[in-house]
């Protein structure tokens, strides 16, 4: 087998002879499919594949007829698909066509056009993670016809989770995400004899896809494996902690109930056990290859059998990789011929330092495919090679409904996989940002073609050629796209995730990394300028002007909505600047005049009718709601719910503003008490109800003082005629229970947040450290961690009659890693109360906030304690 495209167009190239396949409209070629497939879905899969090739001769006046192979005319030469006798009896045995690998050869003036075409041999019922017929032939169909009839692949024909039968829903000439080029001839070489293996095994994403368009770009869904995953938990699902707590992690003193993903305790031989049946249970179900993944957000077990664990003391990439290596070796025992691949992910990020070579079973997935990432496995012996993660459409402080990578990036990643030899890729982010990054999405799918070879610089001129036809408008078109381009570029290339600067080390010698851009507002703002924008609408607007038909007009109606979305998204964020350099009513009311007419037309999306010439809506995404587009759910590092993106602009026309609080601390020698006479004298503070209130104000008052050794503060807080509260386990957080919260960055030079929160009930304590979890691809960092345990005491009454609690609460400096504050030092602080309502409802109070954000989760609406 030929590896590569490379050698196809060598071939092609030193060939002096063509079959003609059509001249001026004419053809003498009719389409053949087999008699007979394995099963009903994949012999319509074939059918919907003979209709696509059949449309490309239409396209260009030639009437082509489909057969089955028993009534083919034996005057007329054919493109035989599939596993056709002809195939068979002319040395084709589909059978060893490994994976996508497919044919195309020319036998007399037949052309042979087939890959290995087979159900799966284990079905699954997820929706969500399907496991796929392989429909080889078409592959090889689209490929072909790419190369010979001129058909281009620009868009997703399909949605999600729908397989090639499902063309036979569309008019596929008509169809805006195919576009079939005039050709006055269409010829093959007659010397044409070539086996082309992809470079890829398995490319995919959530949703999965095995649309032409999917084939066409080398996007192929899983055949008989499970991939890219982490897997502990479903061997060891949460609900066993009720009868078997021993399972899972023991987390300072006591067994941790998974909330979440599970922590287990991996010197228990059952969960070993559990484990191991778990992947060979896949194998006896028919699968080839199988994942292997301990938890994301890992959490080690503490206690005394995992810490003597494989004599690798608190190493635990060491104690996971043994693990995951002598649960191969067992499988290779127990399911010969079968692969089983591990996941290297944070703590298994290196490879082992204990061994050198895996079972011969063993592929490893590496989550990062950087340079930086695979130079450390080169010394180590994987016998079935490796797959990766590429987080190419995983936002960095973007959005998802933004673009992130341009097709200069997109080259060079895939050529740098291509020469490590990456077979599998899971896209964590699908990039689904047609209008706007369609160039980019066809780039990666043709450089996987031939990377050496193929180049961005042709790709997108092909792209924009093929999808706009008119010349001019793909010249205004590739203006378009090259001023986008231009301006994310620093992004795309060195910002995005998982690129070479999206952390940095602020001292070469510091163990925590910082991201590198931290405000959502100050990135977007950078990269969408007000004259970058006016360009680019500029450029779309002339393309508009000369569109005449349905296709074009339709294409650039995806795009302009996709970039009317991201007009507004800037205009948002720059009149919310605007508003902080001169924060007057004019500025406030001309921001959110701007919040509205964004809200009004994600509103329009959402109208019956929308994208009607499309088979399936391509923006917004499907299953993403208007509270979706108005960015309401924070996603991974889409920190955008808090801020003016979500305000209630009606309310805030009327609002008097919030602000950013400060307060002054008195120093004491007393020894303070709850009911000590010296909080008479402190100032008291009051936080502020946050809209919408559910019940009746209820008051909260705070109370500051401090002494040589700690912080001292005494809450009161109105309730109502609940007057008894549950106590809760240490680290179970309070944000739904009655609570005084308190979040304090006591060092400025350091971006550690202590958050320590209090329930009425004086058994009810949380406390948490935001800014220990130093990984950034751990999905702990930036956020509260609350496996760390303060030393800090507190006291409450309930006060049943005057229908109040109290709280005083002690915290030592040494606790929060400082000296104890001198006259004049500032910290960073912020102060909350949480009142529980009847069925869950939570009314809340905070002490500083600003009309940005009224979240005590955000660090930037800090207020500033002064200790006098």
């Amino acid at each position: 087998m030929k590896p590569l495209l490379a050698f196809f167009l060598s071939l092609t190239a030193a060939t002096s002879a063509d079959l003609t396949l059509l001249d001026a409209g004419k053809t003498d070629y009719q389409i053949v499919l087999p008699d007979a497939l394995p099963s009903a879905a994949l012999d319509e899969s074939l059918v919907q594949t003979a209709r696509l090739l059949q449309t490309a001769f239409w396209a260009n006046k030639a009437e082509v007829v489909v057969v089955r192979e028993k009534e083919r005319d034996a005057a007329k030469p054919a493109l035989m698909l599939g596993n056709t006798q002809f195939a068979q009896k002319n040395g084709l045995d589909v059978t060893k066509l490994r994976d996508w690998s497919f044919v195309h050869r020319v036998v007399g003036k037949d052309v042979i056009i087939a890959g290995h075409d087979h159900p799966s041999k284990a079905p699954t019922d997820n929706p969500r993670r399907p496991n796929w017929d392989r429909v080889g032939t078409a592959k090889a169909a689209v490929d072909f016809a790419r190369q010979f009839m001129g058909v281009r692949f620009l868009y997703p024909d399909l949605p999600g989770y729908t397989p090639v039968s499902g063309a036979a829903k569309i008019d596929l000439l008509a169809s805006p995400a195919i576009e079939f080029l005039p050709m006055q001839t269409m010829t093959v070489p007659e010397s044409l004899n070539v086996t082309t293996t992809p470079l890829l095994r398995v490319n995919t994403a959530h949703p999965a896809g095995a649309s032409f368009y999917d084939l066409a770009h080398n996007r192929f869904p899983r055949v008989d494996e499970q991939f890219g995953g982490h897997t502990w938990e479903r061997a060891v699902p949460a609900e066993l902690f009720a009868e078997h707590p021993e399972y899972f992690a023991t987390i300072s003193g006591s067994r941790l109930k998974p909330e979440g993903n599970g922590q287990y305790c991996l010197s228990n031989p059952d969960v070993q056990e559990r484990i191991y049946l778990d992947l060979a249970g896949f194998f006896d179900k028919g699968y080839d290859s199988v994942d292997l993944g301990q938890p994301d957000g890992f959490r080690e077990c503490q206690c005394e059998k995992c810490d003597a664990l494989y004599g690798t003391g608190k190493d635990w990439s060491e104690k996971i990789w043994i693990f995951h290596r002598d649960v191969a070796r067992r499988l290779e025992k127990s399911h010969p011929g079968k692969q089983v691949t591990m996941m290297s992910y944070i703590l298994t990020a290196a490879p082992p330092k204990t061994f050198k070579a895996f079972p011969a079973n063993t592929c490893i997935m590496l989550t990062g495919t950087n340079e930086e990432d695979i130079a450390p496995w080169r010394g180590i012996d994987v016998p079935r090679g490796f797959t990766g993660y590429v987080y190419n459409w995983c936002p960095n402080l973007g959005t998802r409904y933004t673009p992130m990578r341009t097709p200069g990036y997109i080259e060079q990643q895939v050529q740098r996989l291509a020469v490590n030899r990456i077979q599998s890729l899971y896209r964590d982010g699908p990039g689904q940002l047609f209008g706007l990054e369609g160039p980019v999405y066809y780039t990666m799918g043709r450089m996987f073609d031939d990377p050496a070879n193929n180049h961005a610089k042709d790709l997108v001129p092909e792209f924009c050629e093929a999808a706009f036809l008119n010349k001019s408008i793909a010249f205004y078109m590739r203006a378009f796209y090259d001023e986008l381009y231009h301006a994310i570029a620093l992004y795309s290339d060195h910002i995005g995730t998982r690129t070479d600067v999206w952390t940095y080390k602020a001292l070469p010698t510091d163990a925590r990394g910082r991201k590198t851009v931290q405000d959502p507002f100050q990135l977007i703002a950078f990269l969408y300028t007000p004259r970058m924008l006016a360009a680019m609408e500029a450029h779309l607007a002339q393309s508009e002007k000369l569109a005449a038909t349905p296709k074009v007009k339709t294409r650039l109606a995806l795009v302009r909505t996709e970039f009317d979305y991201l007009k507004h998204f800037a205009k948002v964020v720059h009149l919310h600047q605007a508003w902080q350099m001169l924060p007057d009513t004019g500025s406030l009311h001309r921001l959110l005049d701007a919040i509205d007419a964004r809200n009004a037309f994600i509103a329009t999306l959402y109208v019956k009718g929308h994208q009607k010439e499309w088979h399936h809506i391509l923006f917004p995404f499907p299953g993403h709601d208007a509270k979706h587009l108005q960015l309401a759910h924070d996603g991974y590092q889409e920190p955008y719910a808090s801020t003016c993106f979500n305000w209630d602009t009606k309310a805030m026309r009327n609002a008097p503003p919030m602000g950013l609080k400060k307060l002054t601390i008195a120093k004491t020698t007393a020894k303070l008490t709850l009911d000590s006479p010296e909080w008479q004298n402190a100032t008291a503070h009051a936080l502020t109800l946050l809209p919408s209130l559910h019940t009746l104000p209820r008051n909260t008052t705070i109370r500051l003082l401090y002494d040589d050794k700690a912080l001292h503060l005494r809450a009161e807080a109105e309730i109502g005629d609940t007057t008894t509260f549950t106590a809760f386990n240490r680290d179970r957080v309070l944000t739904n229970q009655e609570a005084i919260d308190l979040y304090l960055a006591p060092n400025p030079a350091q971006p550690l947040f202590y958050r320590l929160t209090q329930g009425a009930n004086a058994a009810s304590k949380y406390d948490a450290l935001n800014g220990r979890i130093t990984d950034v691809m751990d999905p702990r960092h930036g956020k509260d961690d609350p496996t760390w345990n303060g030393d800090w005491t507190s006291e409450t009454r309930v006060d049943a009659k005057a229908k109040r609690w109290h709280a005083h609460l002690v915290i030592p400096f040494t606790t929060l890693g400082v000296e104890p504050p001198t006259k004049g030092i500032t910290w960073k602080a912020n102060f909350g109360r949480n009142h529980a309502l009847p069925r869950e409802v939570i009314d809340r109070a905070i002490w500083s906030s600003s009309l940005t954000s009224t979240s005590m989760d955000d660090t930037a609406v800090m207020g500033e304690m002064v200790f006098e």
